[in-house]
Order: structure tokens, then sequence, then C-alpha cells
């Protein structure tokens, strides 16, 4: 079988960032962004986008 790459699905990330006192999620492909005031929030937040779109994956980062 032959995968072509227009049939592969795009893998986009969501990162999770502590920025000061809040946390910030933003997309690889820019489309998603927010700010929250706990990590909790922002943590069910971007499970719940990635959960919503095959291919989105997690990442937690460092403080900026």
């Amino acid at each position: 079988m032959i995968t072509t790459q227009a049939s592969l699905a795009a893998v986009e990330t969501l990162t999770i960032q502590p920025v000061g006192d809040r946390w910030r999620i933003t997309s690889s492909d820019g489309l998603f962004e927010g700010v929250f005031t706990d990590a909790k929030s922002a943590v069910r937040c971007a499970k719940a986008e990635a959960d919503a779109h095959p291919g989105h994956v997690l990442m937690l980062a460092e403080p900026a």
C-alpha cells in the first residue's frame, strides 16, 4: 500500500505555557489561543481541544 503525503493527517501541537501568573495555550497552526488563570483550567481546555481534533498533541513548556 502506498500512502501519499496528502492522505496523512497533520499533527498540530497545543502548547501549554506559564506566563507570569497566567497560563497560555497556543496551537502550532495559529488557529487556537487562550489565556487562563490556573493550570487546571488550561490543561482541561487544551485536552478538550485535542480530543475534538484528531492529530493534536499537548505539550507542557517551560516558563517564558
